[in-house]
């Protein structure tokens, strides 16, 4: 299942990912991916046991364009080289896919599992991608431009990141609160203004190719908001996380 069919499209086919030096992004805590990995298991021996296997919930620690690293119970038996299934729910937005398990790292009251993603094989690649993207939106942003006065008659400051997210945010003269602020995410952009309820939406990102978003597009790109505001770099002023959350309401 595709989490949005009007936004975040893939315009050309991309080059296949290098495993080794995939960017991973991280999946912060609150946000609101369900994640269960399910495994054949294993019996007293060692042997794989047979049939559908169990379903275990567990923590997504991060994801890349090939894999996930996922937290999981000390109590799981499993190896490097096992098959498994990772299973994600984004608020019903569910998403299976195949795959192995690569690593498995001990810790003293957990086990993460590095997994390897079988997606071209199971027709969830355009899916997990888009998962992928809206993780990594909010998840690597950093302050490329200071706090400074621009052509607005405010302050401004800028954040980029990954896949082509940029965020802008205007403050007052006086007191430096935040005034507004302009989220790029991909190939749409959300604005909001301290004191007005609502966002505004629009799909293109510069001049003659921005229109305002309504109906189905519309609903695509708040919901998109909505996600990417609960998985915002830590690095990001506290003030500004505040405001921004406070418009995904």
């Amino acid at each position: 299942m595709l989490f949005f069919k009007k936004i975040l499209e893939s315009k050309k086919p991309e080059a296949p990912t290098d495993r080794r030096v995939a960017a991973r992004y991280a999946v912060l805590p609150g946000f609101p991916l369900k994640t269960v990995l399910n495994i054949a298991g294993r019996d007293d021996l060692g042997e794989l046991l047979k049939g559908e296997g169990m379903d275990w919930t567990g923590k997504l620690i991060n994801l890349s364009a090939t894999g996930a690293r996922v937290q999981m119970p000390r109590t799981m038996l499993a190896q490097r080289g096992d098959p498994c299934r990772l299973k994600l729910d984004m608020q019903g937005y569910e998403l299976v896919v195949p795959g192995t398990i690569a690593h498995v790292t001990e810790r003293r009251d957990s086990l993460v599992f590095g997994l390897t993603l079988n997606l071209a094989a199971s027709g969830t690649a355009a899916a997990f991608r888009q998962l992928v993207e809206l993780v990594a939106l909010g998840s690597t942003l950093k302050q490329v431009k200071p706090l400074q006065p621009d052509e607005s008659g405010y302050m401004a400051e800028q954040y980029a990141g990954e896949p082509e997210s940029r965020l802008i945010v205007w403050r007052q003269l006086a007191g430096r609160e935040v005034a507004a602020f302009e989220f790029q995410l991909k190939d749409c952009v959300v604005r909001g203004l301290a004191g007005r309820a609502g966002l505004e939406c629009f799909t293109g990102t510069e001049g003659a190719t921005r229109r305002p978003a309504s109906g189905v597009r519309g609903e695509e790109i708040l919901r998109l908001y909505q996600w990417v505001v609960l998985n915002l770099a830590p690095e990001l002023p506290t003030d500004v996380r505040t405001f921004l959350l406070q418009h995904a309401a």
